[in-house]
């Protein structure tokens, strides 16, 4: 079943997680909005990585935050925090 969870950051952007689940794992993940990401592949590395992870809160902490610390990537609109926020929130949903 597609989870889904929209989150306005505040003072920032949109924020949108669209995620299945498969035997307690992420086998699906798709974030949209109008947030914006340099360099801009790093929204499909960051897919990419999240696909096979455990479907705890715990897990998608440490994943988004190691990903962005080691990437480096710049986000404006958002922030790394707000990412791990609604990939949890789309888990409960």
């Amino acid at each position: 079943m597609l989870k889904k969870f929209e989150y306005k950051v505040p003072g920032g952007k949109l924020l949108r997680a669209k995620l299945e689940t498969t035997e307690g794992r992420i086998s699906f993940i798709q974030f949209t909005g109008d947030f914006f990401m340099d360099p801009e592949t790093d929204l499909e590395e960051l897919e990419a990585r999240l696909r096979e992870t455990p479907a705890e809160p715990d897990s998608m902490g440490s994943v988004v935050m190691g990903f962005f610390s080691e990437k480096r990537t710049v986000i404006a609109g958002a922030c790394a925090t707000d990412f791990v926020y609604v990939i949890n929130q789309a888990l409960k949903a």
